[in-house]
């Protein structure tokens, strides 16, 4: 009985959840600025969520609610990175003419 819900649990999903952001973060090193630092920062504040949903005890309503953020944030981060640098327009990196 351990074993399934071990493998069909909410546990598996925070594992597919910390694969994702893993090799998300991976593709964002491989990245050049403006777009790295700004995907690293965003997996920087999701790493935080998937810390609190692998070591907290939560409940039901919680681990959902974090966990839909946490897939929503991946998402925009794998967005980001398919971008090219010149369609950014964060205010940071804007060229001053």
């Amino acid at each position: 009985m351990m074993l399934l819900s071990r493998i069909f649990g909410f546990q598996r999903k925070v594992r597919k959840l910390r694969k994702t952001w893993d090799r998300l973060r991976e593709k964002s090193l491989k990245k050049k600025n403006p777009i790295r630092e700004m995907a690293l920062e965003r997996l920087d504040a999701i790493e935080n969520h998937l810390r609190m949903l692998e070591e907290q005890k939560l409940s039901k309503i919680d681990r959902a609610r974090i966990s839909k953020e946490v897939e929503i944030d991946l998402e925009e981060v794998k967005a980001l990175l398919e971008m090219e640098p010149e369609d950014i327009r964060h205010p940071a990196y804007t060229q001053k003419a």
